[in-house]
C-alpha cells in the first residue's frame, strides 16, 4: 500500500526522488514511478493468506475452513467499506450519471463487475477495478483450493499456463486495451504464486528437520529477493518511453516477478528474527491493518485536493513550486491515514471481530435508569 500511495500522490505532485547523500547521486525515481506494482504484490498476498489456512490444515491438522466460512469473512472484510464508500460518493455519482446510465453504474459495481465494461471500468474509483479482480477470485477460490489442496504443483502450473496464456493471445490485438488486458484470468498466476508460497512455507515449518539451522540462507535469500524486486521494477521503470510499457513488462514479466515474490516471502518468513521485525515493524505493521481502506480512499482525496488546489499552488506551473510539491504530499498522506484509520478502526476492525453484531450492538438500546439489561432492577428491601 505505501508504494501504491506514493505512486498516485506523485502523480499530483511531480515530487522528485533524487537526492545528493555524500557526494553522491541517489535516486528512487524508478520506484515511484513503477508504484502500480503494488497491486501486483496485492494479488499476490491475497493468495498467500487466503490459502494459508488450507496449507495450515494439510501439514498440521488445523481444522478445515468451510467455504460458508469462506465467504463470510471475505463478505465481511471487504464489502462494508466497500459499500460505505459508495454511499458516500453517492452525491457526485448521482451527479454524474443518469437514466439507465446511472442504474447500469450502481448495479455493476454493486456485483463487483465493474472491470467487465468500459463504461464502468475506472469511471468512479479508478482503483476499484481491482477489488472486482479480487471478489472474482473468491469465487473462483473454493475450486482452485479444492484443486491445489491436492495436486499443488498442477494446480500452481495451470495457473500461470492459464494467465500466460491470456496475455500473450490477447495481446497481439489488444494490446493497449486496458479493460481487456485487465480481467481476472491475467493475474491467476500471482494468485497462484501466493497459494504456492504459502503452502511452501507451512511445508517447511513442518517437515524441513530443525529449520533454525538454515536461517543464516533463508535471510540472504530474502535479501535477495528484495534486490530482484529493485532490478526488475528498474527494467519496468527503463522501458517507460516505449508505447504500452507497461503492458508490455507485464506480458513478459509477471510471472517472473510472482515468483520473486516467492523467494523474499518464504525465506524472509524462516529467516532470523531481526530481519523479519525489519519487514515487520511497527509502521508497516500499521499500514497493513489500515491498508485496505487507505487503498480505497487515497485516489479519491489526492485527486479532490489536487482539483481544487488545495493548498494552492504558488507559481505558473506546479512542477517548479518545491514547497506545494512537499505541501500536497504531506497533506495529502495526512489525510488518507486519518481517513483510512477511523474507518478501518470504526467499521471494518468491529465487523471482522464480531460480525454484523457490532451494528446491533452499537445501536441497541441501552438500559435505562433503574434497570439492569433492560429489566426492572431489584431493588433490596
Amino acid at each position: 500500500i505505501l508504494i501504491v500511495l506514493w505512486y498516485h500522490v506523485w502523480e499530483w505532485s511531480w515530487l522528485g526522488t533524487e537526492f545528493n547523500v555524500l557526494g553522491k547521486h541517489v535516486s528512487f525515481q524508478f520506484a515511484v514511478e513503477t508504484g502500480f506494482t503494488g497491486v501486483d504484490l496485492f494479488f499476490f498476498i491475497s493468495g498467500f493468506v487466503l490459502f494459508y489456512p488450507y496449507a495450515r490444515h494439510i501439514f498440521e491438522g488445523k481444522k478445515l475452513q468451510t467455504v460458508r466460512e469462506f465467504a463470510y469473512r471475505r463478505f465481511i472484510k471487504i464489502v462494508p467499506s466497500y459499500y460505505f464508500q459508495i454511499l458516500v460518493l453517492t452525491p457526485w455519482i448521482v451527479s454524474a450519471f443518469a437514466g439507465a446510465h446511472l442504474v447500469f453504474q450502481y448495479v455493476t459495481h454493486m456485483l463487483f463487475i465493474q472491470n467487465w465494461f468500459r463504461e464502468s471500468f475506472g469511471s468512479i474509483n479508478g482503483v476499484w477495478w481491482t477489488l472486482a479482480i479480487e471478489v472474482q477470485f473468491y469465487v473462483a477460490f473454493p475450486l482452485i483450493c479444492w484443486c491445489f489442496r491436492r495436486w499443488p504443483l498442477l494446480t500452481f502450473g495451470a495457473m500461470l499456463a492459464i494467465a500466460n496464456a491470456y496475455r500473450l493471445l490477447l495481446a497481439p490485438h489488444y494490446l493497449g486495451d486496458y479493460v481487456v488486458m485487465s480481467q481476472m484470468p491475467a493475474f491467476l498466476d500471482l494468485f497462484g504464486c501466493g497459494m504456492l508460497a504459502s503452502w511452501l512455507f507451512v511445508l517447511a515449518k513442518n517437515r524441513m528437520p530443525d529449520p533454525a539451522r538454515w536461517r543464516l540462507a533463508f535471510t540472504l535469500l530474502g535479501i535477495t529477493g528484495f534486490v530482484i524486486y529493485g532490478v526488475l521494477l528498474y527494467s519496468l521503470f527503463l522501458t517507460r518511453v516505449v508505447l504500452y510499457w507497461q503492458q508490455l513488462w507485464t506480458n513478459s514479466y509477471l510471472t517472473l516477478l510472482g515468483l520473486t515474490f516467492i523467494l523474499l516471502t518464504v525465506s524472509s518468513c524462516l529467516a532470523f528474527e531481526w530481519w523479519r521485525k525489519v519487514i515487520a515493524n511497527r509502521v508497516l505493521v500499521f499500514l497493513s491493518i489500515i491498508s485496505y481502506n487507505l487503498y480505497l480512499w487515497h485516489q479519491l482525496i489526492a485527486n479532490f485536493l489536487g482539483r481544487h488546489n488545495i493548498p494552492s499552488v504558488r507559481t505558473e506551473h506546479f512542477f517548479t513550486d518545491p514547497a506545494w510539491q512537499w505541501s500536497f504530499t504531506v497533506v495529502t498522506v495526512a489525510v488518507s491515514l486519518i481517513v483510512s484509520t477511523l474507518i478501518t478502526y470504526i467499521l471494518e476492525r468491529p465487523l471482522l471481530k464480531k460480525g454484523f453484531r457490532a451494528w446491533t450492538e452499537f445501536f441497541a438500546k441501552r438500559p435505562g435508569v433503574g434497570t439492569t439489561n433492560g429489566s426492572p432492577a431489584k431493588i433490596a428491601p
